[in-house]
């Protein structure tokens, strides 16, 4: 039987080891558990029973324990130690899940929260060790270990009184509470619905015991609301695909398209689309991005109309209606789109034909680039009028931008057969701002004398 080398391990390296004798491999072993926590408990780990290798977990979650604020930098350096044990605690879960087990990552994950309430977690790394062992608890539960009436009540306790950064979502664990522990948690949430001001948990758990329960006319209630505002609509008709209910699911987001605004009706025609695509109706697709892209044109729906038409051949027969959408509404957007295409005559053309401030300095330096290979003239004047636009304002980042477009606009002089202009601009420049000597001095370092 072929072995497979460890993952991180050379080839190399692997024929040593295996030229070691036991008792050299027994004193490299233990000098490096000496050295290294990790592979102490790797050791520990490999010849511990089941219940043991629960004890040994223990231990090393026990060591992470502190109650000190963790700064910044602190906070990602003790994430990064508990995504160590986090990843164990997670392989033992995946071979050897035990009600042990399901109890050393609750204490775990309470643990966590704990640090993330004294910590600076900026980063989200610690929040992402909370996560994995959210993860792994639910995958503990899925191999019916849990007592249904102790995991209900582990809910409740975490979901709703020990924290608020994490939900717990019934419809995730509803093989493990089974009939008694989901009437533990419906009691719960029922009993805290009726206080005078309910947590997000609360009414989180409430909306999704109606999904788990099939219950549409309750999950229209507590997800939409009133049905004002776009993403009520958005949390309808996502809840219909999770119930299977495509036609729903499609009247709702239509209905939410033509009831609201903004940009989060984006949002409603992807969920649209999705239904129609898993019906294999390829053309309704190409429609519907259509209609979105003549009611709210962007260089996005552009490109999702493009993708969709593209995908049954019927793109070339759409690209001249959508790119004329797009230019009526927003010039920046079409010049984003031809940039894109390859069609920088159409890019150009199309910028030349509105003012500098709609297009922006960032689009007419992409688009200079792109035109430099064929027209290396045209592209010098808009990189020196963009170097002029970037000087004013007296800032070294500023002035560092100024010097690579200077670099570009020499390169363009000399394709052009303009360099000796170029030279006379850049003198002119440098006499202009020769009271900023951070300036004079990085033009200098770039070789612009």
């Amino acid at each position: 039987m072929t072995r497979s080398t460890p993952r991180g391990l050379d080839e190399g390296l692997e024929s040593v080891v295996e030229g070691l004798d036991d008792g050299e491999v027994q004193r490299i072993l233990l000098d490096a558990a000496a050295r290294h926590g990790d592979v102490a408990r790797t050791i520990r780990l490999a010849v511990a029973t089941p219940l043991d290798r629960v004890a040994v977990l223990r231990s090393e979650l026990d060591a992470l324990r502190t109650r000190r604020h963790l700064g910044y930098r602190e906070s990602m350096e003790w994430a990064q130690d508990a995504g160590v044990v986090v990843d164990d605690i997670a392989a033992e879960a995946r071979s050897a899940p035990s009600r042990e087990l399901l109890k050393l990552v609750e204490l775990a994950i309470g643990r966590v929260v704990k640090v993330i309430l004294r910590a600076d977690d900026s980063s989200g790394m610690i929040g992402g060790v909370a996560g994995q062992l959210l993860d792994t608890h639910a995958l503990i539960c899925d191999s019916g270990v849990a007592d249904a009436k102790a995991l209900a009540k582990w809910m409740v306790r975490f979901g709703f009184d020990d924290q608020d950064f994490f939900t717990v979502d019934p419809v995730r664990y509803a093989t493990a509470l089974g009939d008694d522990g989901l009437a533990v948690l419906r009691r719960a949430a029922d009993d805290r619905l009726a206080t005078p001001d309910p947590s997000y948990a609360v009414t989180c758990t409430q909306e999704r015991l109606a999904v788990l329960d099939g219950d549409i006319d309750r999950v229209v209630e507590l997800l939409g609301g009133d049905l004002t505002g776009t993403y009520q609509f958005i949390r309808v008709a996502q809840a219909m695909v999770e119930l299977e209910r495509s036609d729903d699911a499609l009247a709702w987001a239509k209905r939410g398209i033509e009831a609201t605004s903004g940009w989060q009706v984006a949002k409603l025609y992807d969920i649209a689309a999705e239904v129609i695509a898993e019906r294999g109706d390829d053309a309704g697709v190409v429609d519907l991005r259509r209609e979105q892209h003549q009611q709210m044109p962007s260089s996005a729906s552009y490109a999702l109309i493009k993708k969709a038409a593209a995908s049954i051949g019927a793109w070339p027969a759409e690209q001249d209606d959508a790119r004329k959408v797009l230019g009526d509404r927003d010039v920046g957007g079409l010049v984003d789109v031809l940039l894109s295409d390859g069609d920088v005559e159409a890019a150009w053309d199309a910028a030349a034909g509105t003012d500098t401030t709609t297009i922006g300095d960032d689009r007419w330096a992409r688009l200079a680039e792109a035109r430099e290979p064929s027209d290396p003239a045209a592209a010098l004047g808009v990189y020196l009028r963009l170097i002029d636009s970037t000087l004013q304002t007296a800032d070294r980042r500023n002035y560092r931008s100024a010097a690579k477009q200077l670099k570009r606009a020499q390169r363009s002089a000399a394709a052009a057969g303009l360099s000796e202009e170029f030279d006379e601009h850049l003198a002119a420049l440098r006499e202009q701002h020769r009271r900023r000597p951070t300036l004079i001095a990085i033009l200098d370092k770039a070789g612009l004398v």
